[in-house]
């Protein structure tokens, strides 16, 4: 009889259990915060606070769909003729100038219909133009030096276009000085180099090279009516006065380099400001600061151009010094900025560290708060590297840096220089869950090209167990190339060093088909070819080469006295 009662008593205490779950999932989804959410609430910025704890398991089953609305207490949406975009709620932004988002389009450039999404994507989060570096995808109509896949004149007008719908002011960027790459490769300009083995720096002395730079500026222009600035980049110009022209010039003129690197910007801004009386010529300023005020206002530079002054590192306030920026106040009045949201950390970077970006910008805050009383800052110019020049191999994908970018807008957009939660608005733009700064986990999200971003994030995971799996003491003392040419070693060791290897195996098997499918949608098959043998075929390579030795090992059931003999067996 007891028993009997027991049973009664545990079937009604599993009944009001199950009523209890149920009443707890429908009651999650309804606009009040339960106990639950809220301490996850709380959890969320702690979370994007510290990069090295432990993401709990009850923050990755949070549902943010439905929850991000009550986080968003110190954002609003706001309206001023030119979008709907973020805006701290308090009025006031850490940056009142232009927030400009650099494409760079001579690696990985997405098809159009990315661009559909994208745009939108980041009005909202505060961006208010483009940068758009070309380089060789843009159909240059008096030079052929376009790649074979470049986007067409019908593309680029409708990415400005989009644009223009977004209400994202266009700057082009094209290079006329230093990183001219993608020209002085071909066999029809090797002639204009500075140095005949080092394709990247035109002769500025040469009498075709400013014939060739006119003519690839008018092409631009052509496509870009209406623009205010035109970036005539001049960066990294290693090589300058090498050739014979140039020293001839230097001797005729009495000129030192600094005076041959001036004379060079001041012809191709004159030309602009002639051949187009409202564009303003922006330059990179990394030569400049090389320089001094004489030298700069010999050759005019202070009507002429502007400078974007450009550092990617958190310890900017290092290398411009407060001597720079008096000369900058003194001479321009005005400048520009640029600061990275990806590609700046490593040339063969996989994922994007966003707290290292996000110092980047905290730091470049702090500057510019030091020194607005002394000149003005008119924008800043967020870039995204695709490769550090022209013959670079891929790094992070623009869907990869885009939490990045995210999180560095919406941090721009509000007033506190020491923030370092992630804004929930961020999170609530990309559909994101939290671990945003996490780079072992990443966050769960639904913005364009996520995908590429989680399974870009898996990869690098993987990678990482792949490298322990070879660094660790059983695969260094048992599975090495003395121990695969010799044919001797312990299989019980053996086993253990590679027993996870036809797992991971399998896994990048399953990540390749991922990853394929999802920039499908955003890159064209060059790009999607291109990626993955630079960045998945080499790790395939590694894990055959383990199996190839494991297997060879593993093949032997008895073994010879010693000395050994070492046998010659290719893998």
């Amino acid at each position: 009889m007891f028993q009997f009662h027991m049973r009664k008593i545990l079937l009604f205490i599993l009944g009001l259990t199950v009523l209890f779950v149920i009443y707890i999932l429908s009651f999650s989804d309804s606009m009040v915060v339960n106990s639950k959410e809220t301490r996850l609430m709380n959890q969320i910025e702690k979370l994007d606070e510290v990069p090295t704890q432990s993401m709990p398991k009850d923050l990755l089953d949070f549902n943010f769909g439905n929850n991000l609305n009550k986080l968003s207490s110190e954002y609003s949406w706001t309206s001023n003729g030119n979008g709907k975009h973020m805006k701290s709620k308090g009025g006031s932004s850490l940056f009142s100038g232009d927030k400009l988002v650099h494409l760079d389009l001579k690696g990985a450039p997405p098809k159009m219909s990315y661009f559909d999404d994208f745009f939108p994507l980041i009005k909202k989060l505060g961006a208010t133009g483009l940068l758009i570096e070309y380089e060789d995808m843009f159909p240059y109509s008096s030079i052929d030096v376009s790649a074979t896949n470049s986007y067409s004149k019908t593309k680029i007008s409708y990415l400005l276009n989009k644009a223009k719908e977004n209400h994202l002011e266009v700057i082009p960027l094209i290079q006329t000085f230093g990183h001219l790459e993608f020209l002085l490769k071909l066999k029809a300009y090797e002639h204009l180099r500075e140095v005949p083995h080092y394709p990247q720096v035109v002769c500025p002395s040469h009498n075709s090279t400013m014939p060739v730079l006119r003519s690839m500026i008018d092409d631009i222009m052509a496509l870009h009516p209406g623009i205010r600035y035109l970036h005539i980049g001049c960066d990294e110009v290693y090589n300058l006065a090498e050739c014979n022209r140039c020293l001839d010039i230097m001797v005729k003129n009495n000129w030192s380099k600094h005076q041959l690197f001036l004379n060079h910007i001041n012809k191709v801004a004159q030309y602009i400001k002639d051949r187009y009386p409202g564009v303003k010529p922006l330059v990179w300023d990394d030569e400049l600061r090389k320089l001094s005020e004489t030298e700069l206002a010999e050759f005019n530079l202070g009507s002429l151009v502007e400078p974007v002054v450009w550092k990617y590192t958190p310890d900017i306030d290092t290398y411009l010094p407060d001597t720079m920026w008096d000369k900058y106040a003194s001479l321009f009045g005005s400048v520009w900025i640029a600061s990275a949201f990806k590609g700046a950390t490593g040339v063969d970077k996989l994922v994007t560290d966003i707290e290292y970006h996000w110092e980047n910008h905290r730091a470049w805050m702090k500057l510019v708060a030091s020194y607005k009383e002394r000149l003005k800052f008119k924008g800043i110019m967020m870039t995204g590297w695709q490769r550090y020049d022209h013959f670079s191999i891929l790094c992070e994908l623009l869907p990869v840096g885009l939490p990045s970018l995210a999180v560095n807008l919406g941090y721009l957009s509000q007033g506190k220089i020491e923030l370092r939660s992630v804004p929930p608005a961020v999170q609530e733009i990309l559909k994101c869950g939290p671990g945003l700064l996490h780079p072992k986990f990443g966050a769960r999200c639904n913005f364009p090209g996520s995908i590429i971003y989680e399974k870009a994030q898996q990869l690098q995971n993987l990678i990482d167990l792949i490298t322990q799996m070879e660094e660790s003491s059983e695969a260094k003392g048992w599975l090495t190339q003395y121990n695969y040419h010799t044919g001797f070693s312990s299989p019980a060791h053996v086993e253990g060093a590679t027993n996870e290897l036809d797992r991971f195996k399998m896994e990048m098997v399953y990540l390749e088909q991922d990853l394929r499918r999802g920039m499908a949608d955003v890159f064209d098959s060059d790009t999607i070819k291109e990626w993955i043998y630079t960045h998945m075929t080499p790790v395939n390579q590694r894990l055959q080469t383990m199996w190839e030795i494991r297997e060879r090992l593993l093949s032997h059931k008895v073994w010879p006295r010693r000395p050994l003999e070492i046998h010659d067996h290719e893998l």
